[in-house]
């Protein structure tokens, strides 16, 4: 049985034939790309990954500014390769290495000493069966809030833009992630769930509780978009859909639709 993921769908959602590519024919791109924006989220993600293990696991415990700059300084250099691409004309390598490290120090600066929650996990898996269907996914972080006993679950966003509030409360992700803490940690079930959107680079923090109507929508729609990918599994029916993303597709070198459109793509 196949497994979903959010970004499973999410790649759906945005070119059926990129899925099909990516899942069904399992292509490998011809040239590696990364992109500098994601290559910096990720190292954001991972010195955060280190901070919470480290307070979790000694949560008496100092965690000074320059241990966490000097991780992400580290897996930053170690990490990097020739496959991490620059493609916003006037930046540079240091411009975004000195972004993520703002991030850092902004968000020590905000939440140390990391004593408002207690974490109960990071970067954990967990799985969702809807009317079965299985769709799993990966928590930055669920914690407990110490003062309201509230299950919080985190999700750290390094993106250059701030969404619409629209947006957020719509979200599919957290809201599957939501049902999938609530199975991890049944003891929590009691109390209220709060999904918490962390916008890195703005310093935004956006929570939502999500209500049972809000749930049980998510998981309608979840099923009917796997619904619709699975009849186009058996069709294989995979129609391209042209938009500016195409110029950062993986797979523009062979789809047929980017070779024709490509002059048009703004």
């Amino acid at each position: 049985m196949t497994i979903y993921s959010h970004s499973r769908l999410s790649t759906f959602e945005k070119c059926p034939l990129s899925y099909k590519y990516k899942y069904l024919d399992k292509i490998k791109p011809e040239i590696p790309f990364i992109g500098i924006e994601a290559y910096m989220g990720s190292t954001v993600h991972e010195v955060l990954e280190y901070l919470y293990r480290r307070q979790k696991k000694m949560p008496d415990a100092e965690i000074p500014l320059i241990l966490l700059l000097d991780k992400y300084e580290s897996l930053w250099n170690e990490n990097w390769s020739d496959d991490v691409k620059i493609v916003k004309e006037g930046m540079t390598k240091e411009d975004y290495f000195l972004q993520g490290k703002k991030i850092l120090a902004d968000y020590y600066k905000n939440h140390q000493p990391f004593d408002s929650e207690k974490t109960l996990s990071v970067e954990e898996r967990v799985d969702v069966n809807i009317e079965g269907f299985k769709i799993m996914g990966f928590i930055d972080r669920i914690a407990v809030n110490n003062e309201t006993g509230n299950l919080e679950i985190h999700d750290y966003k390094t993106s250059g833009r701030l969404p619409q509030i629209s947006d957020l409360q719509n979200d599919r992700q957290l809201a599957l992630y939501q049902i999938g803490a609530r199975k991890k940690y049944p003891e929590y079930n009691e109390n209220e769930a709060e999904v918490i959107y962390h916008y890195l680079r703005f310093n935004e923090e956006f929570r939502f509780q999500k209500t049972d109507e809000e749930i049980q929508a998510v998981k309608n729609n979840v099923v009917d978009l796997i619904q619709t990918i699975e009849l186009s599994s058996w069709e294989n029916n995979f129609k391209p859909c042209v938009s500016s993303l195409c110029r950062w597709c993986e797979f523009s070198t062979i789809c047929p639709a980017f070779q024709q459109n490509a002059g048009k793509i703004i």
